[in-house]
């Protein structure tokens, strides 16, 4: 399995609104797999101590997530969708806590720029969503 510390993490755009793409790189020297869904806790400027909810488990996939095996220098990806607040008095976030699939290490990913605001009173739907591991896989080429 795929551990914390021999993965590179970024995040950017998705393209779509609402939706951010994280990145999980094997920075590592051999091969390695991960399989489900990530840990995801948005995080504050203030640090740790300024966290908000964990994000839940989407269930877009009609079979369970596959496993995923990426080669030193390639990198799989999960996607993050978010309902954005609309009051105005919401709570923005910009980080986020990434625990891959079967660690319990995580590691702080920097959303730069891509900050994602949310409703600050908690209610019964979670505001924030995680796909499995997988999105894409490979070096992009």
């Amino acid at each position: 399995m795929c551990k914390t510390d021999n993965l590179g993490f970024s995040a950017a755009s998705a393209g779509v609104k609402n939706e951010i793409v994280v990145n999980l790189k094997n920075d590592g020297s051999s091969t390695c797999s991960m399989h489900g869904f990530p840990g995801v806790q948005l995080v504050g400027p203030d640090g740790l101590g300024d966290t908000g909810p964990d994000a839940a488990r989407t269930d877009i996939t009609p079979d369970s997530p596959e496993t995923v095996t990426i080669a030193p220098g390639e990198e799989t990806r999960f996607l993050l969708d978010y309902i954005p607040d609309t009051s105005g008095s919401g709570k923005t976030y910009t980080r986020l806590s990434v625990t891959p699939p079967n660690e319990t290490v995580s590691e702080i990913v920097d959303l730069h720029g891509q900050d994602i605001t949310i409703s600050a009173a908690g209610g019964n739907a979670p505001d924030v969503y995680v796909d499995p591991i997988g999105y894409h896989v490979g070096s992009g080429k």
